[in-house]
């Protein structure tokens, strides 16, 4: 078995927009995806200048296989680019190390039936 290289896939969007990337996630072969409640660093002051109601994010932690990067890469964008409430950040962190096979199996969606 050839082992392919994960990585960490985070994305920050508005709160409410986590569906929309898991959905994406999802048809680029992750197997795992998480979710977390955070708070945007903008204070009060700015918020109104802006006009910028909520301030919630939601931060979506997924593994993808590199052969899966690039396709989810082309898709984020599109999905930021289609509207101004879809605005949002993502990046990679390269996975260095996972223990034991089977998690590896599971994480890079290898296992066979």
């Amino acid at each position: 078995m050839h082992l392919k290289k994960l990585f960490l896939y985070v994305v920050i969007v508005n709160f409410g927009h986590s569906d929309a990337i898991i959905k994406l996630l999802k048809a680029n072969h992750s197997s795992a995806q998480f979710i977390r409640v955070g708070e945007g660093t903008a204070n009060k002051q700015i918020r109104e200048i802006l006009s910028i109601d909520d301030n919630r994010k939601e931060i979506v932690y997924s593994l993808l296989r590199e052969d899966f990067v690039e396709d989810f890469k082309k898709e984020i964008e599109a999905y930021f680019a289609a509207s101004k409430k879809n605005a949002g950040v993502a990046f990679t962190i390269d996975v260095d190390s996972i223990v034991g096979v089977k998690l590896y199996k599971f994480l890079s969606q290898t296992v066979r039936g």
